[in-house]
């Protein structure tokens, strides 16, 4: 059937005819402008945009009505037919018997097929499988070990030849792992009271030894509440279902307000850590976003940001520090109080926000990230021509093998164990001219792509970085990608698939504030619980603020280290 068959009869509206006349119009005016002008690169240009455009909207109409009809006029059951079955049967090994039968059946084999197979062939080699290992189990120290002596028997202890005693030799140890399931404890202090039953007038209470914290809800289970959440992904109501599996069944009303306590009380000692990374040589930034209910804004919801800081001191190596903040929209205002606080240099990605105007709380016009003091990233890049290899444009394969000959010198320069110096040297040598010849190739390829097409994309995101990404070729101590940023906003993305969106746009800053602390603990190799309920019970007891900075995490570890261990920096996580 032709198209005119097809579309005979129907009528168009007006209105939209109409729109679609002027529309046209419109562009028939650009290009004769552009041809006035002699621009005959950005005419074509256009022109091919424009009908680029209309052969993908043609195709995606094209695959709506292919399922369309599929649905309408195809097949709906989900039964297997008679035929299929038999075929599905003889796929899973079994007998042509088995297939003929009416219904036939799953073919198991009995658990001692593969005994009598192996019997059958005793000189056959054993099937081994292509599967990478997970390696050795491994129990930290700190694992408690309960030990269970089995002696000899007494008849044994004795030799049978000679008829002298046994000495030992050492034991043999079988280990078998188990899991005790976490219990919720309740701490009464039942305080004596004595009264006059003479006169009624003279009453006694003994005092209280419990801790000064005057709270049903303790700091071990504020401490839990934020590990399992910011550490586990586990969501507040379903760790409040497994409270009410162990028997504390608490209102999700309750269990909301002990997260709120425990975040605005731990507020100040996250505003310590976040202006210490923000002060650090070299800051990474990256920002993912974070669904905000609001029933004032269009839908109930806006899209809120969660913004992650990486700080180091420059060093190869180093001890990465970690933040996080929450801003309300993705506008260079939100971020500025931020930036504007660092003065080290910054790696980030290509937002446009970072070199946008605004004006700071003196009414001054700032940048946040100047162009002298921001580093580019090599992962954005490469994932830029990646996804065009991934859409069939094989010639992306070009940059992909020089960015993947950049990151093999990089590794390289890892196992050397290279200082900043030596790894610049390295880089200038190498890195440098396979950098040369990227240059080269995007810049000879770029004019003659679709302005739409993916390679086009990738190729002028490598122009507009170009400056950004070859300073971090400059300095050895400088990383090539913000990867250690990735790296650390990953867990916070995984467990947002959990928790889904935060209630309020004070409830994204409390959660800045939780995973700012959680995450330095896990950088720095410990368990979160007992460094947050430590440091809730001090700040529930009335601690100095001139000493707040000894509870953030680098701080609070290095005083409960021991003594042959402070000498050794932890690594990072």
């Amino acid at each position: 059937m032709t198209r005119g068959l097809l579309s005979a009869g129907i009528e168009l509206d007006a209105a939209t005819e109409r729109e679609r006349e002027t529309r046209l119009e419109t562009l028939k005016g650009e290009l004769l402008k552009m041809a006035t002008r002699g621009d005959v690169a950005a005419l074509i240009d256009k022109t091919l945009g424009v009908v680029l455009e209309l052969e993908r909207e043609n195709e995606r109409l094209s695959w709506r009505l292919l399922r369309a009809l599929r649905y309408r006029f195809g097949r709906q059951s989900e039964k297997l037919s008679r035929e299929e079955l038999a075929q599905f049967c003889l796929a899973l090994g079994g007998s042509e018997a088995e297939a003929a039968a009416p219904e036939p059946l799953v073919p198991a084999p009995p658990p001692e097929t593969r005994a009598s197979e192996q019997a059958a062939e005793p000189n056959a080699k054993p099937k081994t499988r292509n599967r990478k290992t997970g390696g050795a189990i491994v129990l930290a120290p700190s694992v408690e070990r309960i030990v269970t002596d089995v002696p000899v028997p007494a008849d044994e202890r004795a030799c049978a030849l000679c008829g002298k005693a046994k000495s030992s030799i050492g034991p043999v140890d079988h280990e078998r792992i188990e899991f005790i399931p976490a219990k919720v404890v309740v701490y009464i202090e039942r305080r004596e009271q004595l009264a006059c039953t003479a006169c009624r007038k003279d009453v006694s209470v003994a005092p209280r030894v419990a801790p000064a914290i005057d709270r049903r809800i303790a700091p071990s289970m504020l401490a839990k509440l934020m590990t399992q959440k910011c550490a586990n992904g586990m969501p507040l109501d379903r760790q409040r279902r497994e409270l009410a599996r162990m028997g504390a069944d608490i209102p999700d009303k309750t269990i909301a307000s002990c997260w709120a306590y425990a975040t605005d009380a731990l507020e100040p000692v996250a505003l310590v850590t976040l202006a210490d990374v923000l002060g650090s040589a070299i800051v990474g930034a990256d920002d993912t976003h974070l669904k905000t209910l609001d029933r004032h804004a269009k839908g109930g919801s806006f899209r809120g940001r969660f913004w992650c800081f990486v700080g180091t001191d420059g060093s190869v190596g180093a001890q990465e520090r970690v933040a996080y903040g929450y801003a309300q929209s993705w506008k260079p205002v939100e971020i500025q109080e931020w930036f504007s606080a660092i003065d080290g240099i910054v790696q980030c990605d290509a937002y446009a926000g970072y070199a946008a105007e605004c004006e700071d709380d003196d009414g001054d016009t700032v940048i946040a990230v100047p162009d002298e003091r921001r580093l580019g990233c090599m992962m954005h890049v490469r994932s830029k021509f990646h996804s065009a290899l991934l859409g069939k444009d094989k010639r992306a394969a070009v940059p992909l093998k020089l960015i993947a000959d950049l990151y093999a010198i990089e590794a390289q320069c890892k196992v050397d164990a290279l200082d900043a110096t030596a790894r610049g040297d390295v880089r200038r040598a190498r890195s440098v001219p396979l950098l040369d010849e990227l240059d080269h190739w995007v810049d000879e390829l770029h004019p003659r792509l679709l302005p739409k097409a993916p390679l086009h994309q990738a190729t002028q995101y490598a122009q507009n970085q170009r400056i950004f990404v070859r300073r971090a070729f400059d300095d050895g101590r400088f990383e090539i990608d913000n990867g250690r940023t990735e790296r650390r906003i990953r867990p916070f993305a995984v467990g947002r698939r959990g928790f889904l969106f935060t209630g309020s746009r004070r409830g994204g800053e409390r959660l800045a504030v939780a995973y700012t602390l959680v995450d330095n603990c896990i950088l720095l190799g410990m368990d979160p619980h007992p460094y947050l309920e430590d440091v809730l019970t001090k700040l529930g007891c009335g601690w100095p603020m001139r000493r707040l900075s000894e509870l953030t995490p680098h701080r609070w570890l290095a005083e409960h280290l021991p003594e042959k261990q402070k000498a050794e920096p932890p690594k990072n996580a």
